[in-house]
């Protein structure tokens, strides 16, 4: 009788361990997000969705349709970003960790920028694992995970979508004072909603035209990309920053465009800052190469 018992317990304990994790990439697969700044004030949306797949290094990774830079793949519950600019790859969720458990992202911002795509949320301090538990989302059971830094929740994670902050994790918490929020998040065309939203990406105003109008092509900047404005826009400043956050370039804009250069700066990570009439605009990121 004890050998039954000893067995049926080693079986359901390989049962419960070895049942397999709920990917987030999967094709067909999209996520909504909406930023904020500090004052609440709507910046913009994005939506991203798996556009493909591309083999590197013998690994298989998905690509977004937002991002020419990174690519990303799952492993036993783990997801990862790898940067191609500089050929790296970093850790973005753990679903295995448990309660108690500290996970440090970065030291210092680093040149891989796969973990935050958007304004730089990058811890520096350990965050905890302050609570995991399974509960019914969109269908599934999930595992859903929450991260805490000196004792406030900062991150809650979902099996097989993400942070609550969108795709990637540290968005909600950022160096530029903009918080992200997931609206949406779509699989095998069923739309599920969070943070309170019961559209994706609500109505699409003049101004959230004019704001997805202003990019830099080609990024990474490796001799000459050009940060295109909207005449809408009436952009009429321009500063740009290092990952310290120091301020290194602010110039007045009276074209529609601003041309960056690669000779004039250091390989590495970017942000910019686009004004109109005193009024920031938007802030995104580049790099140099």
């Amino acid at each position: 009788m004890k050998t039954i018992i000893s067995f049926l317990a080693l079986f359901l304990s390989a049962f419960t361990f070895s049942q397999e994790y709920i990917p987030m990439l999967q094709e067909g697969n999209s996520w909504s997000i909406r930023a904020y700044d500090a004052l609440g004030n709507q910046t913009y949306y994005s939506t991203l969705g798996i556009s493909g797949t591309e083999v590197i290094n013998n690994q298989t990774y998905y690509y977004l349709n937002t991002n020419v830079d990174c690519r990303f793949r799952e492993e036993n519950g783990v997801m990862y970003g790898y940067s191609i600019s500089d050929d790296s790859e970093i850790m973005l969720y753990d679903f295995n960790l448990e309660v108690g458990d500290e996970i440090t992202f970065f030291d210092e911002y680093p040149p891989n920028y796969c973990a935050s795509y958007g304004d730089c949320g990058c811890y520096n301090e350990p965050l905890v694992v302050s609570s995991k538990s399974e509960e019914f989302i969109a269908d599934e059971d999930r595992i859903v995970m929450e991260l805490s830094m000196y004792g406030k929740v900062v991150e809650t994670w979902i099996e097989g979508i993400g942070s609550l902050s969108g795709f990637y994790p540290f968005w909600g918490f950022t160096f530029w004072e903009i918080s992200h929020k997931l609206t949406c998040f779509s699989t095998n065309d069923i739309t599920y909603y969070f943070n309170n939203f019961n559209v994706c990406i609500g109505i699409v105003s003049t101004e959230d035209f004019i704001i997805s109008g202003i990019k830099l092509y080609p990024n990474p900047v490796t001799q000459t990309s050009v940060l295109k404005f909207p005449e809408e826009a009436k952009i009429d400043l321009l500063k740009i920053y290092d990952v310290s956050g120091r301020l290194i370039l602010e110039e007045s804009v009276i074209e529609n465009y601003y041309t960056i250069e690669a000779s004039k700066y250091h390989s590495g990570l970017y942000f910019y800052q686009v004004f109109s009439d005193g009024e920031r605009l938007k802030s995104d990121t580049f790099i140099v190469k």
